[in-house]
């Protein structure tokens, strides 16, 4: 990233927008997602964007489409998507994947049918310190004490905010307890799915109402202030443009320690969500 890039990029959205082109809904072919991922090195939005979001499947296929790109600004950075019980694999993959590729994080799925394995893949991903490590835990995880296995260790969380029934998409209440429990318990955390704009919506073609990520980011500010749940809810069931827009301008971005960032299929949709409410350049 550019001295430029820092200086332009509001500092609370720097490297806010996880780069998941592959993923749902965008399902980006893995050469277009890294071709594009470095060739966006030369444009603002550089700044606002973090690692590429790779499955671990896709991770030899990334380094060799990387070998072949110009790669005067460092390696292609990577958080990878990684299957329960396949963490090792992951953490080998570094050593494989380098110099062009450098896994910067690794996001865990746990298998959530028994409490038994999810609890002994959490201890296991404890372990290690040297990187980053989001355990995607479910609401059903979470209401059976997830969150408090994770607290105390090096961890962070990752949780879904949508998908492709409505059953996946918490409500302002649900997601609200999630946002405190993680700040009580003083875990950062990422999100993803259904992120689409930042303020809260409904799609009119589904009919599934999308959370916004700066009502998130907001009620995730309020938790930190130790407001009650009805405020955090609130927050993030707020729709009016005017209000959000202005508490966004005002916030001081400390809710970044808490709410890491989100994965997005395309990162120039929530850039340009914030310029709407003209909280990112143009």
């Amino acid at each position: 990233m550019s001295v430029t890039q820092q200086q332009t990029v509001p500092e609370q959205f720097v490297e806010f927008f996880d780069d998941a082109a592959t993923f749902p809904p965008g399902l980006a072919p893995v050469e277009r997602a890294v071709t594009d991922h470095v060739a966006r090195r030369a444009s603002l939005l550089d700044g606002a964007v973090g690692p590429a979001v790779l499955a671990l499947a896709d991770l030899p296929e990334a380094a060799g489409i990387a070998a072949g790109l110009d790669l005067t600004g460092g390696p292609v950075e990577a958080s990878v998507v990684t299957p329960a019980g396949a963490l090792g694999q992951a953490l080998a993959a570094r050593a494989e994947v380098a110099p062009h590729l450098r896994i910067v994080a690794v996001e865990l799925k746990t298998d959530p049918t028994d409490r038994a394995v999810w609890t002994e893949q959490v201890r296991e991903a404890a372990q290690v310190t040297d990187l980053p490590v989001y355990v995607e835990l479910t609401a059903g995880q979470v209401a059976d004490g997830a969150l408090d296995e994770l607290a105390g260790t090096p961890l962070r969380l990752k949780y879904r905010t949508g998908g492709i029934e409505a059953h996946l998409f918490p409500t302002p209440q649900e997601l609200g307890d999630v946002l405190t429990g993680a700040v009580a318990a003083g875990l950062p955390f990422k999100l993803t799915a259904g992120l689409h704009e930042a303020i809260r919506y409904t799609n009119a073609t589904t009919g599934f109402t999308h959370h916004g990520f700066l009502n998130i980011a907001l009620a995730t500010e309020a938790a930190r202030a130790g407001e009650d749940r009805e405020v955090v809810a609130g927050w993030l069931a707020e729709t009016d443009p005017e209000r959000l827009a202005r508490a966004g301008a005002a916030s001081d971005g400390r809710w970044r320690e808490s709410f890491t960032s989100f994965g997005t299929c395309s990162v120039g949709e929530p850039a340009d969500a914030l310029r709407r409410l003209d909280l990112f350049p143009a």
